[in-house]
This record gives structure tokens, sequence and C-alpha cells, in this order.
């Protein structure tokens, strides 16, 4: 499987799990949504690695919330930031491709 290919089958499975349709690329950087729902604009990202701080926190939050039959959800903000700028990542949502 091809880099290109890898990327576009992680957002045609995000547009998937969520009930939503992918937006494909029209050759040009942009920083609209890859997946669009009803209530969603989902931008996708795919890479070999992550900061190692956000790799941990879902550890905790996911193990807090499987004890309560919950997903987990991370909000983060900068310093200053407002929540409307905030990061938020969900974890917990059941997909075919678990191993992703």
């Amino acid at each position: 499987m091809t880099r290109r290919s890898t990327w576009k089958r992680r957002e045609r499975d995000v547009a998937r799990v969520l009930g939503g349709r992918r937006i494909p690329v029209t050759g040009i950087d942009r920083p609209g949504a890859d997946v669009e729902t009803d209530r969603l604009a989902v931008q996708v990202k795919h890479g070999r690695r992550r900061p190692a701080s956000v790799r941990e926190w879902p550890d905790g939050i996911c193990s807090q919330a499987a004890l309560r039959e919950r997903v987990g959800l991370v909000v983060w903000a900068a310093n200053r930031d407002t929540l409307r700028t905030a990061m938020v990542t969900l974890y917990g949502i059941a997909t075919r491709h678990e191993s992703d």
C-alpha cells in the first residue's frame, strides 16, 4: 500500500465510522474538512509519530472511561487559548480496523 493510499484509506474509514462522506483532495493544500457529516467537519491526520504526551493522554482517560462504559475525550488548550481553539480528541470508537 502506498503512502498516498494509506491516508486516503484512513479518511474513508473515518467517514464510514462517523456516517459521513470523504471530501476528495482537489490538488491544492487546504485547511478544510477531510470528512463531513450532518454535524461534524473532521480533519483526519495520519502519520508515523505523535508527540509522546499526546500518546499518553488516552491511556488515562480510556481506562477510566472503560470502567464506566463511556467514550474517552481529551480537550487540550494552550495557555491563553479559548475553548473555541482547543484540540479535542475522541477515544473509544470501535472500528473494524482496530489494528490501524
